[in-house]
């Protein structure tokens, strides 16, 4: 009897130690903030969308204020600023030692990290909010322009250009897509709806989609994903696209856009849409396995951090959901709210305020 009592109680306990660990909700823990703003601007400071870059220990930052610094990712020292930089509204690209970014005065310029001097610079004309892609020892990227260049990476000379013209008689949002290689294909989207790839030696279009429907902006902003065999785009017109990569036809869309780019795992996409929703969906056919509402702002794109999805919230910081089920478990109020994409790396979150604070915060 005494053992049959004992065995209840140790699965009682088991059992309630098991529903304890699984209903604990994350804590988002403040790890280091450091302001790199120039402080309010007439009043109110401008909103920053610029992504962390996280290299090593390192986390490179940019700003609408003219500056671009690395900061130590693990106490949040300033380690470095890189002159001359003009502002940033995008992540720049690290590779082999060589930064690479577009600024708002119209520039793509390469930074030698080890030396501290500019390799070169090349004027567009136009604000550049696209973050650069380096692939067969050439740059890509798109100017606000709605001119996609292919750019000698050594030199910064033009190799090829592909132009499209702005859409009449309808506003145009940014013109900040950044492009995405695979294979021997650079792909990127642009102001008037039209999705491109080209072919990344000659320039030659071998894809070129008009994803617009009926919505008010054509634009597609986003960063594609791209695999083996589909591409998934959103547009700013009201839908999400999924693309047949060799044929090019259209699989799938859902009735719901946006100008932030998806998170893929296997045949998980998460997505963040233009209406304030969060949803995880199915790479094979679209169906939306689970949809949830911020309760404040819109979301920007989403990452994944172990077991959860963390999106910012232009309203109020940063939102953490379970990404089997879409539930709300937590946040980090920053005080202000975030329009840059966070960026995990192991347990920590880093991100940049609307106000010019770069965080790190941790998930435990």
């Amino acid at each position: 009897m005494k053992k049959t009592f004992f065995i209840i109680v140790t699965l009682l306990f088991v059992s309630s130690c098991a529903t304890q660990q699984k209903d604990k909700r994350p804590e988002l823990v403040g790890n280091w903030a450091l302001d790199i703003s120039n402080g309010p601007q007439f009043g109110a400071k401008k909103h920053n969308q610029a992504t962390p870059l996280v290299i090593g220990d390192d986390v490179f930052q940019g700003s609408v204020d003219n500056k671009l610094v690395v900061v130590n990712k693990f106490n949040g020292l300033m380690k470095r600023r890189i002159k001359d930089s003009g502002g940033l509204d995008s992540a720049p690209l690290f590779h082999e030692s060589v930064v690479y970014f577009g600024n708002m005065e119209g520039y793509v310029k390469a930074f030698s990290y080890r030396t501290g001097e500019y390799l070169w610079s090349y004027y567009t004309g136009y604000p550049v909010y696209s973050t650069p892609t380096y692939c067969d020892d050439r740059v890509f990227v798109l100017s606000s322009s709605n001119i996609f260049y292919s750019l000698d990476a050594k030199t910064g000379k033009v190799l090829w250009t592909v132009r499209k013209e702005f859409p009449m008689g309808v506003p145009v949002v940014k013109g900040a897509s950044s492009p995405v290689c695979y294979d021997d294909v650079v792909y990127v989207g642009f102001s008037d709806g039209s999705f491109v790839g080209a072919n990344i030696v000659s320039g030659s279009v071998v894809m070129d989609k008009k994803l617009f429907s009926t919505g008010k902006f054509k634009d597609v902003d986003a960063t594609p994903y791209v695999d083996d065999k589909i591409i998934i785009v959103p547009s700013y017109d009201g839908n999400l696209y999924c693309i047949n990569r060799s044929s090019g036809q259209i699989i799938w869309s859902i009735k719901d856009g946006s100008s932030r780019s998806v998170s893929a795992i296997g045949e998980d996409i998460y997505y963040s849409s233009n209406d304030g929703y969060l949803y995880l969906l199915d790479s094979k056919d679209g169906a939306v396995r689970w949809r949830t509402k911020l309760s404040q702002g819109m979301p920007t794109a989403p990452a994944v951090i172990n077991n959860y999805v963390v999106v910012g919230s232009s309203e109020r910081g940063i939102m953490l959901f379970r990404k089997d089920n879409g539930k709300f478990v937590g946040e980090f109020n920053s005080g202000t709210g975030v329009l840059a994409d966070p960026v995990v790396d192991g347990n920590y979150i880093y991100f940049m305020s609307n106000f010019g604070v770069l965080y790190s915060v941790r998930v435990i």
